[in-house]
């Protein structure tokens, strides 16, 4: 994707950040107050946020529409991919909304984990992945680097392995989940990769 795609993107994604930290403060019993904005259309803030729901799904449509016009669908299947990962990661952080923080480290019922370890366990195994795509297959079109989340621990493989970065052969390596137990609970056992 070129570099103004790119940056149209990441305004979206800041200005989606700074909504929802603004929604986020909002109470149920707000929703019903008189807003004098003219996005409400002389209702409430309730109508105010459907209306801004409905003018984004306009426009989404719009695009699609403009795309076909210009015949520039998305037709490669790693644009599809791209567009339907985001989808589910907004599906992910759409299920969180709204969940009390003391409930976020309850073990479910019927589960095994937590909710936080179920994202620590998304954002592990998406890092695992991805950065290996990165490393192995990318390197050369787009920066080799750290992840900004390399401390995230899954709560069955333990840490994200640390791999040499200039290594564009090796698989990152597969903790066993063994192991990994172990030590978590006082063992002296070293933590050991297969791949």
């Amino acid at each position: 994707m070129g570099s103004q795609l790119n940056q149209l993107i990441k305004m979206l994604q800041v200005s989606m950040q700074e909504t929802l930290e603004a929604l986020a403060a909002l109470t149920d019993a707000e929703l019903d107050e008189h807003s004098d904005h003219i996005c409400a259309m002389d209702g409430s803030v309730r109508d105010l946020l459907t209306h801004n729901i409905d003018h984004e799904r306009m426009h989404v449509g719009q695009i699609y529409s403009a795309r076909y016009a210009l015949k520039q669908m998305q037709k490669g299947e790693a644009h599809r991919l791209l567009a339907e990962t985001f989808r589910a990661r907004a599906d992910l952080i759409a299920s969180l909304i709204g969940l009390p923080d003391e409930l976020i480290d309850v073990k479910v019922p019927d589960e095994d984990w937590t909710i936080r370890e179920m994202v620590d366990h998304t954002i592990y195994w998406e890092r695992h992945s991805i950065d290996d795509l990165t490393r192995r297959r990318l390197a050369g079109r787009m920066d080799v680097k750290p992840t900004g989340l390399a401390d995230i621990v899954d709560p069955i493989y333990g840490e994200l392995p640390r791999v040499d970065l200039k290594d564009r052969a090796t698989p990152t390596p597969v903790p066993d989940p063994a192991l990994v137990k172990q030590h978590a609970h006082g063992s002296a056992v070293k933590i050991k990769t297969t791949g």
